[in-house]
């Protein structure tokens, strides 16, 4: 069984009529006063497509002139990360095309992003999802993405209905697909036309997609899911029996045995033969408190990969389910393959592709 994760939409819903969110509203509606509001809050991440968004941000305002001047991008960022070299480039890299854009599409009266590196505090988030015409998600790969249901708890008492653009690569995709629009956020054409559609699409058409929407996050709350989950492990754990059935076979792993290893390894040597070796970063090549700190591999490690490397015999793979970046930036220089994002991203040794080691 699979146990999609919701969220408790009372507390946004109760924080609409505080007079703090009010207040916040109200601002919001002077500030952007005969303007759409599109609106993006991520993590500062490579994998919440925020340079995607922004490149199709750049297409939207090009090649659908008549909105410009008429239409913002409002992009909260929260950081994340700020000590490792490959954020830092990303937000130098996003921070670059925010520049671009406004510079290219701005004037003196009309800046089209507005951009923050920052988290918000609940009464301003509250009023910005309220605000906001259309959200736009672009992640490339994302788990559920809650924010995606905080915008719609935040739409259920405003009159003209917020529409969702939503990342097909999003776990709430499968959720909420319905009444969003879907797009493939490497297709900046693509979710250009569907910030132009959310923009453009009429009432009854948006009260019709946020009808199914608005009942999904309130029929799937947190509430509902955790209720769910211990119900079918209390299910499981009374009528499942490891001692018969399809689990009665299995045991614990063996041990490796080491000395058959190192022997089998000699001999491919002796004979000429070709050796790959895979290893996962994490519970290998470093321990868990390390690799929850962020705390790169031991030299010792690197010395030990490198010398393995190094055999004309070997090819060495190393494998993560952590970001390109941060694997590329601890062991980028080796010739070595790094598989990050499990299996998303693939990088040959250096110098591979033109006929040079690696293996």
């Amino acid at each position: 069984d699979t146990f999609p994760i919701g969220i408790d939409p009372a507390p946004f819903e109760r924080a609409l009529d505080s007079s703090a969110v009010k207040d916040k509203i109200i601002d919001l509606q002077r500030r952007f006063d005969g303007k759409k509001v599109l609106l993006g809050i991520d993590r500062l991440d490579y994998v919440k497509g925020i340079p995607h968004k922004l490149k199709a941000l750049e297409y939207f305002l090009g090649n659908y002139p008549a909105w410009r001047g008429k239409v913002v991008l409002v992009q909260i960022a929260v950081p994340s990360r700020t000590e490792v070299a490959g954020y830092q480039k990303l937000r130098a890299n996003v921070h670059r095309l925010v520049s671009r854009i406004n510079g290219t599409f701005g004037t003196l009266e009309y800046v089209p992003i507005h951009y923050l590196d920052q988290s918000m505090k609940f009464p301003e988030l509250c009023a910005l999802y309220y605000r906001a015409d259309s959200m736009v998600v672009t992640s490339l790969r994302d788990g559920m993405n809650l924010v995606s249901f905080e915008y719609l708890a935040c739409q259920t008492s405003k009159n003209a209905k917020g529409v969702l653009v939503l990342s097909e690569f999003a776990g709430a995709a499968q959720a909420l697909g319905a009444g969003a629009l879907l797009v493939n956020p490497y297709n900046v054409a693509e979710v250009a036309r569907a910030i132009d559609e959310s923009l453009n699409m009429p009432a009854s058409e948006r009260e019709e997609r946020f009808e199914y929407l608005d009942k999904h996050i309130h029929g799937h709350t947190a509430q509902e899911w955790a209720e769910q989950y211990v119900g079918s492990l209390r299910h499981a754990r009374q009528t499942s029996s490891y001692d018969a059935g399809p689990f009665s076979e299995l045991s614990l792993a063996a041990t490796l045995p080491v000395q058959q290893v190192v022997a089998s390894y000699k001999a491919c040597e002796r004979s000429a033969g070709q050796r790959l070796l895979i290893f996962g970063l994490l519970g290998t090549l470093i321990d868990y408190e390390s690799f929850a700190s962020l705390q790169p591999p031991p030299q010792w490690v690197r010395r030990n990969l490198a010398a393995l490397a190094a055999s004309p015999h070997n090819t060495l793979v190393v494998l993560s389910g952590r970001e390109r970046a941060l694997l590329n930036e601890w062991l980028g220089d080796l010739p070595i393959w790094l598989v990050a994002e499990n299996g998303l991203w693939i990088r040959p040794p250096p110098g591979w592709e033109s006929g040079g080691g690696g293996g």
